[in-house]
C-alpha cells in the first residue's frame, strides 16, 4: 500500500479553501492503491476555538466531509482526515475531536481523540469530550492503529495521564500506526516529537507515520516536519519544515529506508518560524503590505528584515521618526538598512509636534510634564503616525518589542506597542542580536549594518538615555527572565546555563526578586499588546495566563 502524507497549510474557518487543498492532493493519486493521510482538524484548521460553537461552521464542515467521501466513490485510494464530530450522547461535551477513514464513498471508520491537552497553549477540553472508542481498524487487509496528536504523549516527562491510548494496541499485531497532528512548533519540539513517536513504534513493534500541518494561525506556527519511523523507531523519512509538501511512501518498503533527522539550528528555526508566522498572519487577515517604525536600533532592524523576507521588500514600508533626542545614527542607520533591504523609507520628524505637546500639557495642568511623561509622549506620537499611515494606505502596523522588554514592561502602551502582530515578542534580547548576525551570515552580506548590532541599546527618549539606566545588562536579564517564565519547562542544560550566568554577575536575591516583580506588574500591558509569534516553550498570551487585579 502506498502512503501519501499531505503536509498542508490550512486556514482556520476556511473549510471550502481547506477542502480544495485536500482534493487537489487526492486527485493526483485517486486511481492508486493508496491512503492519503491528512492532519488533525484539517477541514476546520487548528485551533477553531469558539468558532466550533457556530452551527454554520459544523454544517459547512459536514458538507465538505461528504464531498470528500463522494470523491472516493469507485476509487482505490482512501483518505484519513481529522474533523469535528457531534457527540450525540446525553452527557459530556457536545463535540469530539475526531478522525475518519473514507473509502469508496463511505466513512468506514472513525476514532475520537482520547487525551485532550489543557496546558500551555491548549484548551481542547473547553469544547471536546474525550473519546473511548477503539483505535484499531483493518483496512484492505492492513491492520492500522490510530492516534490523534496528544494520544501519543501519555507518558512524557511533563504530562501524566491515567489513560494511554497506545496501550490499546497491545492486543493487536499492527502493520502501521497513523498519528495525525496539529502540533505547533517551539524550540526543541522537533526532537521531542521524534522521541515520543519512537516510544510508540518500539512499544507496538510497528512503523509509525506522523503527519503534521504547516502554517501560521495567529500566535501559533505549525512547522510540519512530518516523518515516519520503522518498527524499531528508526527515522525513515522526514518532510521539509515550514513548507507544504506531498510525500509518497510504500508501506512494504519502510524497513529498507533510512533518513537523518532535519533539525534546524536555533537561529534557523527562529527565522523560519517568524517568517512563516508573519507571512500567514498578514495574508490570512487580508493584508498585503505592512508598515514598521524604524528607529535605527536592533529590534526594528530585525523586524524589517523578517518582514522583507516574508512579504517581499516591495510590500514593506519603514518610517523613521526622529526627535530632538535622536542620534544622527538613528536616521542614517535606518537609511543604510532600508537600502540594503530594498525597503522604502519615509521620514516624519516628531520634534515640532513633541514640543507642542509639552506646551499643551503645561497650559492644561500648569505643570511641566515629568521625564517619563515626555518619553511616553514621543512614543505615542510615533505610534499615532504609524496608525495614520495604516488607516490611509491599508498597511498593517508591525510591532517590534522583544520578550525581554515586554516581560518587564519596558514599553509604552499606545506607543511602541502599537501593531497588529509582533514577530519578536517571544525572543529574548540576546536572541534578537544572534538572529541579526545569522541573517547577515545566511545572506552572505551585511544586510543589517554592523553599527546597528554594535550600538548600545537605547530608546533615545531623553538626553543620553540608554536601556541600562533602567534594566540590568541584557545577558543577565534574559537569564533571570527565562528561569522565571519558563523554568519548569527548561531542560537541565538550559537551566544550568541560566544559573551560571546569574552567578557570574554575582546578583543578589533582592535584585532577582525586583525583576520578578517588574514582570508581574507588567501583565496589564501585555494584555493590551498585539499577538506575538510563538517561539519559546512558554510564550506570553495563549501560553501564560495570569490575573491583573491580584496580589502575588
Amino acid at each position: 500500500m502506498k502512503l501519501v502524507l499531505a503536509q498542508l497549510n490550512y486556514t482556520v474557518g476556511d473549510i471550502e479553501g481547506n477542502l480544495e487543498k485536500i482534493l487537489d492532493a487526492y486527485k493526483t493519486i485517486s486511481e492508486q492503491d493508496a491512503l492519503l493521510i491528512c492532519s488533525e482538524l484539517a477541514l476546520t484548521g487548528y485551533y477553531p476555538q469558539d468558532l466550533v460553537l457556530k452551527e454554520s461552521l459544523l454544517v459547512r464542515q459536514s458538507n465538505a466531509l461528504k464531498k470528500l467521501m463522494d470523491e472516493t466513490e469507485g476509487k482505490r485510494c482512501g483518505i484519513v482526515i481529522g474533523y469535528i464530530e457531534k457527540n450525540n450522547q446525553v452527557t459530556g461535551k457536545g463535540l469530539f475531536n475526531a478522525l475518519a477513514l473514507l473509502s469508496n464513498g463511505k466513512q468506514v471508520f472513525q476514532y475520537h481523540k482520547r487525551l485532550l491537552p489543557t496546558y500551555n497553549i491548549f484548551d481542547e477540553a473547553r469544547h471536546f469530550q474525550p473519546g473511548s472508542n477503539v483505535n484499531v481498524f483493518n483496512y484492505k487487509g492492513v491492520q492500522l492503529g490510530f492516534l490523534i496528536c496528544e494520544d501519543a504523549w501519555a507518558k512524557t516527562k511533563n504530562f501524566k495521564y491515567s489513560d494511554d491510548p497506545v496501550n490499546g494496541f497491545k492486543q493487536h499485531e499492527l502493520d502501521l500506526v497513523i498519528s495525525i497532528n496539529a502540533s505547533p512548533n517551539n524550540l526543541g519540539k522537533m526532537q521531542e516529537r521524534i522521541d515520543v513517536i519512537n516510544r510508540v513504534a518500539t512499544q507496538t513493534q510497528s512503523p509509525v507515520v506522523y503527519i503534521n500541518q504547516i502554517g501560521g494561525n495567529d500566535e501559533l506556527v505549525f512547522d510540519g516536519a512530518s516523518f515516519a519511523v520503522n518498527k524499531i523507531g528508526k527515522l525513515v523519512c522526514q518532510m521539509k519544515p515550514f513548507e507544504e509538501q506531498i510525500y509518497h511512501l510504500e508501506l512494504e518498503n519502510l524497513d529498507e529506508l533510512k533518513a537523518n533527522a532535519v533539525f534546524y539550528n536555533e537561529n534557523e528555526l527562529i527565522l523560519g518560524q517568524t517568517v512563516l508566522g508573519i507571512r500567514d498572519y498578514v495574508k490570512k487577515c487580508g493584508f498585503s503590505k505592512v508598515v514598521i517604525g524604524s528607529s535605527g536600533g536592533i529590534d526594528s532592524a530585525v523586524t524589517l528584515a523578517i518582514c522583507s523576507k516574508a512579504l517581499g521588500p516591495e510590500n514593506v514600508i519603514a518610517i523613521t521618526m526622529p526627535s530632538k533626542f535622536s542620534s544622527e545614527g538613528s536616521v542614517n542607520d535606518s537609511v543604510t538598512l532600508c537600502n540594503n533591504l530594498g525597503v522604502k523609507l519615509l521620514n516624519a520628524s516628531i520634534a515640532e509636534e513633541f514640543e507642542l505637546a509639552v506646551k499643551r500639557f503645561e497650559f492644561m495642568t500648569g505643570e511641566n510634564p515629568s521625564t517619563l511623561t515626555q518619553e511616553n509622549m514621543q512614543a505615542r506620537i510615533r505610534g499615532r503616525i504609524l496608525m495614520e499611515y495604516s488607516n490611509h494606505f491599508g498597511a498593517l502596523v508591525i510591532s517590534t518589542g522583544n520578550k525581554s522588554e515586554m516581560s518587564v514592561g519596558y514599553a509604552t502602551l499606545y506607543g511602541d506597542m502599537n501593531g497588529g502582530i509582533n514577530p519578536l515578542g517571544d525572543l529574548y534580547k540576546m536572541e534578537v542580536y544572534a538572529l541579526a548576525r545569522f541573517i547577515n551570515e545566511k545572506s552572505g552580506r551585511e544586510i543589517i549594518p554592523d553599527v546597528i548590532i554594535q550600538k548600545e541599546p537605547s530608546a533615545e527618549l531623553s538626553e543620553g538615555q540608554v536601556d541600562s539606566d533602567s534594566l540590568p545588562e541584557y545577558p543577565l536579564l534574559d537569564a533571570i527572565l527565562k528561569l522565571y517564565i519558563e523554568g519548569d519547562l527548561l531542560d537541565v542544560d538550559e537551566s544550568e546555563k541560566c544559573h551560571l550566568l546569574i552567578e557570574k554577575y554575582q546578583v543578589l536575591n533582592d535584585d532577582v526578586e525586583r525583576i520578578h516583580r517588574m514582570v508581574d506588574k507588567a501583565e496589564f500591558k501585555r494584555r493590551q499588546a498585539p499577538p506575538i509569534i510563538r517561539v519559546q516553550k512558554r510564550s506570553f498570551g495563549m501560553g501564560r495566563w495570569l490575573p491583573v487585579a491580584a496580589k502575588y
